[in-house]
């Protein structure tokens, strides 16, 4: 399946490799990675996204997960009144917020505790290949993220064996959860933002920053503003003078600067962090 969709204001370098999705490879002109049930790879040029598909994902799914309907020109007004973001607009102009698989995000923020994206890639891969299906486009092979089933039914042991350590038993506890029904990610992607994050967070594994990474990236609930240690430092440095804030004052300094686009400026910022100061 092939697609043209209009996508002004994309840049597919800065939207993919922000640290806000972990399945896509640079294949040198395009992108490789899973959609659902379809391996995709997508490319941009002359204000159109070129997407070819292993399956069919529609028009609307594509537009909805690259955030090609949020108006970016007006986001960036309201954000970019900041002098800091505004900077970081600039370098990195056309970064669009994601809108992943409700799921899959969930899961693949538990499995980012106390690492680095490197190996977050490694586990993800690892996960998908021993328990998702096997998906083909060409000469290119990848493997679907496996449902929540189906990790509730692994045996822990193979989940360790794929080096998820102590976040198998986590992942594992809340791939049950979500399974049995005892949680359902549609039902909470209709509560507000303080009450969906009150949810998430109590699943085995989510603290209050994957709950909002996950909230901003397949909930679009762009008032979230995760704060780990590169958003922490740089929040004190830059509007607190040095001074030590905890993770939730940053978040609440954040949603109070930056309003309903808190997200939007977060990640913004993260993006402009680890290339100023080092990637993370």
């Amino acid at each position: 399946m092939k697609y043209i969709l209009p996508a002004r204001d994309l840049n597919l370098e800065h939207t993919l490799e922000c640290g806000q999705a972990f399945r896509w490879e640079d294949l040198g002109g395009c992108y490789s990675g899973v959609i659902g049930g379809a391996l995709v790879k997508v490319s941009h040029s002359c204000g159109k996204l070129l997407v070819e598909s292993s399956a069919p994902v529609g028009k609307e799914r594509l537009e909805d997960y690259f955030g090609l309907n949020e108006d970016l020109p007006s986001i960036y007004r309201h954000i970019g009144k900041d002098p800091v973001i505004n900077k970081a607009i600039k370098k990195f102009r056309g970064l669009r917020i994601l809108n992943q698989d409700r799921w899959e995000c969930l899961a693949s923020f538990i499995l980012s505790s106390y690492t680095n994206i490197p190996r977050i890639k490694k586990m993800i891969a690892g996960l998908s290949r021993g328990f998702g299906r096997r998906v083909a486009l060409g000469d290119s092979v990848n493997y679907t993220f496996p449902e929540a089933s189906g990790i509730a039914k692994a045996d822990i042991r193979a989940l360790k064996a794929l080096g998820l350590g102590f976040r198998a038993e986590y992942i594992k506890e809340t791939a049950s959860r979500i399974a049995a029904k005892e949680i359902d990610l549609d039902e909470v992607g209709d509560l507000n933002y303080e009450q969906a994050k009150k949810a998430l967070v109590s699943l085995k594994g989510v603290g209050g920053k994957v709950a909002d990474c996950v909230l901003l990236f397949s909930f679009k609930k762009y008032e979230a503003f995760p704060v780990d240690v590169w958003i922490k430092r740089g929040i004190e440095d830059l509007y607190f003078r040095g001074k030590t804030v905890s993770p939730e004052e940053a978040a609440r300094f954040a949603r109070r600067r930056f309003g309903p686009y808190a997200g939007y400026a977060q990640e913004y910022l993260y993006h402009y962090l680890r290339h100023e100061r080092g990637r993370g």
